[in-house]
């Protein structure tokens, strides 16, 4: 079975391919990352979305392809500004963890 983080990955790939003006993507984690039904979950920085603060979107597992259930998080680059200064606040327990894609400057 595939890992969240392999999953992840793959996730972060299609989104690119489909939303060009993407300008970034971090997996978020939470501390109850390892039990079997935290879903995976994903924070996009898009610069075509509006601002709308911190909507999580759940999805059911996708299988085989994606064998998780997945929360995707999309935000504009400002917001993304403010999640890392700490102005914008993610769910409780919900941090940021590995960049998977960093658009170049």
């Amino acid at each position: 079975m595939k890992d969240k983080v392999e999953v992840a990955r793959c996730l972060a790939e299609a989104h690119l391919e489909m939303e060009p003006e993407i300008r970034r993507i971090v997996r978020l984690v939470s501390d109850d990352e390892n039990f079997g039904r935290e879903p995976l979950k994903l924070l996009e920085v898009n610069a075509d979305t509006s601002p709308s603060g911190i909507v999580p979107i759940g999805f059911s597992p996708d299988l085989p392809r994606i064998p998780f259930p997945f929360v995707l998080v999309e935000i504009t680059p400002g917001e993304f500004e403010d999640v890392s200064a700490g102005r914008l606040a993610l769910p409780h327990g919900w941090r940021l963890d590995e960049t998977i894609y960093a658009a170049r400057p």
